[in-house]
């Protein structure tokens, strides 16, 4: 039997680096991917702390890579050799979701690192050296020459899911007539995603960017890339209240990009927001607590919210080339092999100064 080294789920709190089988003989419309790189995502973390139930303990882990393709089943059009990055969903480009950007939505999508405990069904993930894709053609994307396998990591989920946020609010602010130099912006949650948001944010035309987090280092990134840190021993009510005082009367921000998953976090948003604006939420809320505010209370204040997934792989064709020109690789903060992802799951789950993206190396 092949095998590979992979990070494999065991229970809460613990992965282990160890030998599996290796993926092989793709069937009809598969293909089996050499990783070249592969990264550790917030959204990791759900399953590894335990307020993400069900996962099936020996799942390889991991949902973000990008690699060449080594083998492909019958039907696939794309061929070996291929520089290919893939959402963290898999899609089949075929149905009514993936024919109207909504790829996240798929009818046939699976979440790669994720097999149920209960019923077997998923997929193995792409922390490892080898991972086999489904419906490879609607997955996968081919890079061009100039975007390395780090931005393809990164395009296939956080900064398809940045901008995807960031766009969110836009979009619908685009209908209130304020001038997009003169939009206001918080972001609640600096972490990878909250980052690219930000680049995102920036690049859509937002100017006045505020960036809230408890992690001082993942402050001080923010403010390197141009945002204006609050800082946990500040209120950021009264900071946004301040900043808006000229604008709009002090109302608060025009809008929120929520990038966290926690209750607090979108409590948080719905205070900064003022009346009339956006709550864009892509943050993962594996949690019981319900919703922070009441429909009465958005109706009287007019919000409007955004929220679900990312559709990745409809996105991920329009941002190949702007996940180089962002300059969000800057956010990397850590390139180690496959080997330390036990070490990394332990410091990133803590929120260690100075950890913010990990890039693993599946041959290292």
């Amino acid at each position: 039997m092949a095998t590979m080294q992979a990070v494999v789920f065991k229970q809460p709190y613990k992965v282990a680096y160890e030998q599996v089988p290796r993926p092989t003989d793709p069937q009809e419309g598969e293909a089996i991917v050499r990783v070249m790189a592969c990264g550790l995502c917030g959204s990791d973390l759900h399953p590894y702390r335990g307020a993400e139930k069900g996962l099936r303990p020996g799942t390889v882990c991991g949902h973000e890579f990008a690699g060449i393709v080594e083998q492909v089943g019958a039907g696939v059009q794309l061929e070996p050799g291929a520089r290919v990055a893939a959402s963290f969903t898999t899609a089949c480009g075929s149905c009514w979701f993936c024919n109207h950007s909504l790829s996240s939505r798929c009818e046939k999508a699976k979440l790669f690192g994720w097999i149920d405990e209960r019923t077997g069904d998923g997929i193995h993930g792409a922390q490892a050296q080898f991972v086999r894709v489904p419906n490879a053609d609607g997955t996968l994307v081919v890079l061009p020459p100039d975007v390395s396998f780090e931005n393809g990591v990164l395009l296939g989920d956080i900064f398809a899911t940045g901008y995807f946020c960031a766009r969110n609010a836009l979009d619908t602010l685009v209908r209130s007539g304020v001038p997009k130099e003169e939009l206001t912006l918080a972001v609640v949650g600096c972490g990878p995603v909250g980052l690219c948001a930000i680049a995102s944010a920036q690049a859509l035309g937002f100017e006045q960017i505020y960036a809230i987090d408890r992690v001082a280092s993942r402050l001080q990134k923010a403010k390197d890339m141009g945002a204006l840190p609050v800082y946990p021993d500040q209120d950021p009510q009264k900071i946004i209240q301040e900043a808006t005082r000229s604008t709009n009367g002090g109302y608060g921000v025009d809008a929120v990009l929520e990038v966290v998953g926690a209750y607090q976090a979108l409590e948080t948003s719905f205070q900064l927001v003022r009346p009339g604006g956006v709550v864009s939420s892509v943050g993962v809320h594996a949690h019981d607590r319900g919703f922070p505010v009441s429909p009465e209370q958005c109706y009287d204040k007019n919000i409007t919210f955004c929220s679900g997934r990312c559709p990745a792989r409809s996105l991920m064709p329009e941002l190949c080339q702007a996940v180089g020109k962002s300059g969000v690789s800057q956010i990397i903060s850590h390139r180690v092999p496959l080997s330390r992802a036990e070490e990394m799951y332990t410091l990133f789950e803590a929120q260690a100064s100075g950890i913010l993206k990990v890039i693993f190396d599946p041959w290292g």
